[in-house]
């Protein structure tokens, strides 16, 4: 665990790169683009579901592409666009670990460019936020799919339709949980008053809690001898719901910060802001996922990522916002802020069972003389 507290505290402490000039901003960005990509390419035996996706990587082929047996039971076939890059990578370069390298530079590429675009002065942040909050260090199907989506934001913003819909798409033959995404462009039309989403909220969070254990036994329902086995492993043999401190500090937190998003909606006019409106209710359905299926779904939690980025956007819209409206007296505080933030983000990402079975110790290829 040492390795990581000590990578992770390292990028904390590059947030101080803010306060140079911008081109310094990019040359940081670029560094640790670089860092992580060796981190998670050079990796061996290290990420979630290693062996299953080593397997898809030595058994896909040309000739299976639409028709590659997940589990090898023929019940269900990996999405072809995930068996088609693998094929590729192997075909050009024929080795896992070059696939991982290729994966992890295009999700640190797919970060930067996401955040020098909707950031130009301030990239930084995001970037952080988008690391370590969004893909991660080791990304494989999830997170490669993940990544793709990234760009639709940027389609959004441009009100071009058909870009967004070509980048779902291609996002969804990564990983099928990319559909989630599909009405996001449209939730610019809905215009929600302050007031409702501040009632809204909160009893999606009391309804989430009240049922938490209601909908750990709904997973089981859809129980094929696979989803208790993750439900067991995931929650160390119980279902951790809403009803913890951290999660409740995790509804504290985004609550708060929906104030904040209200805040600068009615003083930069944006009631009618077509983006703005799109990130207020991805915003909510976020957050409302996340807290409806925590407790027992985590298949379903996890798809909630797949509208991250736009708790991403509005928060350092906010930070930006905050900051020019004080004229920088605030820039301690917000320091203070943000490191707090982290700070109890971080080791939530850390403290569960799977993260500590799959990710420690870090070895990589060297380790295991691969080369």
């Amino acid at each position: 665990m040492e390795f990581y507290y000590i990578l992770y505290w390292s990028f904390f402490a590059s947030i101080i790169g803010e306060l140079l000039p911008l081109k310094q901003k990019k040359i940081i960005m670029i560094v640790w683009c670089v860092i992580f990509t060796i981190i998670g390419g050079l990796r061996w035996r290290v990420g979630g579901d290693w062996d299953q996706y080593y397997d898809h990587f030595l058994f896909s082929k040309w000739s299976n592409i639409f028709s590659y047996d997940r589990y090898g039971t023929g019940l269900q076939t990996l999405e072809p666009g995930f068996v088609f890059v693998n094929v590729l990578i192997k075909s050009i370069f024929g080795t896992f670990y070059f696939y991982n390298f290729i994966l992890c530079s295009f999700v640190q590429l797919t970060n930067y460019k996401f955040s020098t675009y909707f950031f130009r002065e301030r990239p930084l942040l995001c970037y952080m936020f988008l690391t370590i909050l969004a893909n991660g260090l080791f990304p494989v199907r999830a997170g490669f799919s993940l990544a793709i989506t990234f760009w639709c934001w940027r389609f959004i913003r441009e009100r071009n339709l058909k870009k967004y819909l070509m980048v779902v798409t291609a996002a969804f033959f990564i990983h099928n949980q990319a559909i989630v995404l599909f009405p996001c462009y449209f939730l610019g039309y809905i215009k929600l008053k302050s007031k409702v989403l501040l009632v809204i909220y909160p009893i999606i969070a009391i309804f989430a809690f009240r049922f938490q254990d209601f909908f750990a036994q709904i997973a089981l329902l859809f129980d094929d001898g696979s989803m208790a086995a993750k439900l067991q492993t995931y929650t160390g043999g119980q279902t951790e719901g809403f009803s913890t401190t951290q999660n409740f500090l995790g509804w504290a937190f985004n609550y708060f910060f929906l104030i904040n998003y209200l805040i600068i909606r009615k003083m930069k006019a944006l009631e009618t802001d077509f983006f703005y409106n799109v990130l207020l209710n991805a915003f909510m359905i976020y957050n409302s996922i996340f807290m409806i299926f925590a407790a027992g779904m985590g298949d379903l939690a996890r798809a909630a990522a797949i509208y991250f980025p736009a708790q991403c956007l509005l928060f350092n819209y906010a930070i930006q916002f905050f900051l020019k409206l004080y004229k920088g007296k605030f820039e301690l505080l917000v320091a203070l802020f943000l490191l707090s933030y982290l700070a109890y983000r971080t080791p939530a990402l850390w403290s569960g069972y799977f993260f500590k079975a799959a990710c420690v110790p870090y070895k990589t290829i060297y380790d295991y003389r691969i080369v």
